[in-house]
């Protein structure tokens, strides 16, 4: 090597800076959140809390937990090497990739929606609900655990996500 050249830095210390943030940022966030738990189900501490506190509260630990589950979404891309797939999808497969995934991070259990809540929100009906979960998963979007119920994982980073057109309530 010639003098006053800088070697290239080691492209695995940076993957595993971004893994040890990672991992510290999910701690400090289960802490919180065993924190905020505890106080939510302490029913003295609730009794005497204003109705609008404690609804702050529930929100933030929803929160919360729904910014665990998308470290949780980022370790598990991280770890296979996959990247965002190729190919953008269409507004419509948008939409349910991004409906899906708001709907797992509002749901305490994590679960995903069933296709009734699809057909439901997209005005489908079943076939057209199954047809777009096949296509979606074939496009690589999604990951599907046959035999599961609701076990439906997006592929896609948040960050790549169209926001959803209109909201939903459960």
């Amino acid at each position: 090597m010639s003098p006053g050249r800088i070697p290239n830095p080691d492209p695995n210390a940076e993957a595993h800076q971004r893994r040890h943030a990672t991992a510290k940022a999910k701690k400090l966030l289960r802490e919180g959140m065993a924190r905020l738990q505890a106080a939510l189900d302490d029913k003295f501490i609730i009794d005497e809390t204003p109705l609008e506190a404690s609804g702050a509260m529930q929100l933030a630990a929803d929160a919360m937990h729904a910014a665990l589950q998308q470290l949780d979404a980022a370790d598990r891309i991280g770890r296979s090497g996959a990247a965002a797939p190729a190919g953008a999808p269409t507004r419509q497969q948008g939409q349910f990739l991004a409906y899906i995934s708001e709907y797992v991070a509002a749901n305490r259990a994590g679960v995903a929606p069933s296709h009734a809540d699809l057909q439901s929100f997209f005005n489908l009906t079943p076939p057209s609900v199954n047809s777009m979960l096949v296509r979606l998963e074939r496009c690589g979007f999604i990951r599907r655990v046959p035999g599961k119920a609701r076990a439906i994982e997006v592929l896609v980073p948040a960050a790549h996500l169209p926001p959803l057109e209109r909201p939903f309530k459960f």
